[in-house]
C-alpha cells in the first residue's frame, strides 16, 4: 500500500512538470509567461507577456511587462519589470526595473532602475539608478555614477551627480561633486572631489585636485597633489602634496611638497638639490657637464636692491691680491662624478685661492652610488669681478698721475724746443745777439726777430726804429699804417743782424700810426708810433 502511494506521487509530479515544460521553453510560477522560444521564466508573473526568444527571467514579476525583448537575463524581485528591449542582463532587486534601453548590464539593488540608454554596465547598490539617457557607461560601486555618456566610474559615491561625458573616476568619492565636467580622469579616493565643471583634468592620488572646481587641462599626480587649486589651468604637479595656489596657470611643481605660486613658472623640489647628468647632486643645481648657455650673455642676474641688504661694508681687495692669482690649464680626473674626458679647462686651484682670498672658496660633499661620502673644495669666482674693478681703479689713479707728470714734461720740452729753434736760427744766420746795445734789451721772438719801440716816440723831427733780423731771412720790410688800418708807407729793409730805420716827421701827418716788421711774409709784432709836428 505504501509503495502504491509512492508511485502515485511520482506519477502526479511528473504529470505536473510535463504541463509546465513545453516545446518553446521552461516556466514555473503563478502567472509566469509561457511563450517565446527557449524561454526560462521562474517566479510569479515572471515574463508574463513576453513572446520573444532566449530570455531568462527569474524572480517575482521579473520582466513582467517585457513583450518583444529577446536574449535578456533578468534575475531578482521586479528585475527589468517593464524592460522592453533586448540583450540586457539585470540582476538584483528592482535592477533595471523601469529600464527600456538595450545591451545593458545592471547588477545590484535598483541598479540602472530608470535607464533608457543602452550599452551601460552598472554594478552596485543603487548604481546608475538616476541614469536616464546615458549610453556606454560603466558604473561600479554604491551610488556611483549618474548620467552622461562614455563614462567609467568605479567606487563608493564616485561621480554620483555626474552628467558630463567621457569621464573616468576610480576611488571612493572620486569626482564627487562633478556635474558638467567632461573628459576627466580621477584616480584615488576623493580625487577631483570638488570639480563641478572642470574639463580635461587628470588627477591621480588620494585627494589629488581635491578643491579644483572649474580648472581645466591640469595634471596632478600624488597624494594631495594640486590640493589647493580651484580654477587654475594647464598646471602639472607631481609628488606628495606638490602644488601651488588656487588660480595660477601654466605652471609646474615637481617633487614632494614642491610649491609654485606664480603663473608660467616651474619649481623642482622643496629645498632639494637638482642634478642634471648626476645621481647625487651637491648643489641646488648641479650639472655633470661643461656647458650651459643662454642667449646674449653668459652672466646671470642676481637680486641687488639695497632694500634687500644689510651689514654693508666696503670691499677693497684689488691689484695686490689680483697679482697673486695664478690661472692654470687643467683636466678633471673623474672623481666626484665629474667626467669630462680629455677636455682641458682654464681655472685656478682652490687650495691656492684659499690662501689668497679665502672668501671665494667653499666645500661640498659628494656621495657616490654606494653611499660613500667625500668632501671637496669649490670656488666662487664672483668676487674676482670686483677685485678686477678695484684693480682697474688703482691702475687708473696711477695712469692719471703719470699723465699729469707727462704733461708737465711735455710743456718743458716744448719750451726747450722753442728756445732751441731760436738758437738754431740765430746760429744758422751766423749772427749772435749782442750782449750790449739796443738789441740786448729784448728777447727774439719765435722767428728770431727783434723789433723795438721807435725812439723818440712822439717826434716832430726824426725817430729811429731799432731791430734785429737773422741772416736766414730772405725778405724784410717795415710797413706803417694809420690807426684805421690804411697802409701809409712801406720801407724795404736790407740789413741783417742789428739795424735801424730812421723816419722823418715830414713824411707823416700829425697823429698815431702803427708799424710792423714783416720777415718772409710773417708779422713780428706791431708797435705804436706818435707824430707831433
Amino acid at each position: 500500500m505504501k509503495n502504491w502511494y509512492k508511485m502515485a506521487g511520482i506519477l502526479f509530479m511528473g504529470t505536473y512538470a510535463f504541463s509546465q515544460v513545453q516545446a518553446q521553453g521552461t516556466h514555473f510560477g503563478q502567472g509566469a509567461g509561457t511563450m517565446g522560444v527557449g524561454h526560462s521564466f521562474f517566479g510569479t508573473n515572471a515574463g508574463k507577456l513576453n513572446t520573444a526568444q532566449e530570455n531568462t527571467f527569474i524572480g517575482h514579476e521579473a520582466g513582467k511587462e517585457n513583450v518583444a525583448g529577446s536574449q535578456n537575463v533578468l534575475v531578482g524581485f521586479n528585475a527589468g519589470k517593464i524592460a522592453s528591449s533586448s540583450m540586457n542582463t539585470m540582476i538584483g532587486t528592482r535592477a533595471g526595473e523601469n529600464s527600456t534601453g538595450q545591451a545593458n548590464t545592471f547588477v545590484g539593488y535598483t541598479a540602472g532602475q530608470n535607464t533608457k540608454g543602452h550599452s551601460n554596465t552598472f554594478v552596485g547598490f543603487g548604481t546608475g539608478d538616476g541614469n536616464i539617457f546615458g549610453n556606454f557607461n560603466t558604473y561600479m560601486g554604491l551610488y556611483s555614477g549618474h548620467q552622461g555618456d562614455d563614462n567609467t566610474i568605479v567606487g563608493y559615491n564616485s561621480g554620483p551627480d555626474n552628467t558630463g561625458n567621457e569621464n573616468s573616476f576610480f576611488g571612493k568619492g572620486a569626482g564627487f561633486k562633478n556635474v558638467l565636467g567632461a573628459y576627466n580622469t580621477f584616480l584615488g579616493s576623493a580625487a577631483g572631489h570638488a570639480v563641478t565643471a572642470g574639463e580635461r583634468n587628470t588627477f591621480v592620488g588620494r585627494r589629488a585636485g581635491y578643491l579644483t572646481t572649474t580648472g581645466q587641462n591640469n595634471a596632478f599626480f600624488g597624494y594631495q597633489a594640486g590640493n589647493d587649486n580651484t580654477s587654475g589651468q594647464f598646471n602639472t604637479y607631481l609628488g606628495y602634496a606638490a602644488g601651488g595656489n588656487a588660480t595660477i596657470s601654466n605652471s609646474a611643481a615637481i617633487g614632494a611638497n614642491a610649491k609654485v605660486t606664480a603663473s608660467n613658472s616651474m619649481v623642482l623640489g622643496d629645498n632639494a638639490n637638482v642634478g642634471i647628468g648626476i645621481s647625487a647632486p651637491s648643489y641646488r643645481l648641479h650639472l655633470n657637464l661643461n656647458s650651459a648657455g643662454k642667449p646674449g650673455s653668459s652672466l646671470w642676474a642676481v637680486a641687488s636692491d639695497s632694500r634687500l641688504k644689510q651689514n654693508i661694508t666696503e670691499f677693497t681687495d684689488g691689484l695686490a691680491l689680483l697679482k697673486q692669482i695664478k690661472p692654470v690649464w687643467f683636466q678633471y680626473n673623474g672623481k666626484a662624478g665629474i667626467e669630462t674626458g680629455e677636455q682641458k679647462f682654464v681655472g685656478i686651484i682652490a687650495q691656492e685661492m684659499q690662501k689668497i682670498a679665502p672668501y671665494t672658496v667653499g666645500s661640498f660633499t659628494y656621495q657616490d652610488s654606494l653611499g660613500n661620502k667625500s668632501e671637496y673644495l669649490d670656488y666662487d669666482a664672483n668676487a674676482v669681478t670686483y677685485i678686477l674693478i678695484n684693480s682697474v681703479k688703482e691702475q687708473q689713479e696711477v695712469i692719471e698721475q703719470k699723465d699729469a707728470e707727462l704733461k708737465d714734461v711735455n710743456a718743458q720740452m716744448a719750451a726747450l724746443s722753442r728756445r732751441l729753434e731760436q738758437l738754431e736760427r740765430i746760429v744758422a744766420s751766423n749772427t749772435v745777439k749782442p750782449l750790449t746795445g739796443n738789441a740786448a734789451r729784448q728777447e727774439p721772438n719765435a722767428n728770431g726777430v727783434i723789433l723795438e719801440q721807435n725812439v723818440p716816440n712822439g717826434f716832430s723831427g726824426s725817430s729811429a726804429i731799432n731791430f734785429f733780423i737773422p741772416e736766414s731771412v730772405k725778405d724784410a720790410k717795415i710797413d706803417v699804417y694809420s690807426v684805421n688800418g690804411v697802409k701809409v708807407n712801406s720801407y724795404r729793409v736790407k740789413e741783417r743782424g742789428e739795424g735801424k730805420l730812421t723816419l722823418s716827421a715830414r713824411e707823416f701827418q700829425d697823429g698815431v700810426f702803427l708799424y710792423d716788421l714783416v720777415t718772409d711774409g710773417k708779422s713780428n709784432g706791431v708797435k705804436k708810433m706818435v707824430v707831433q709836428k
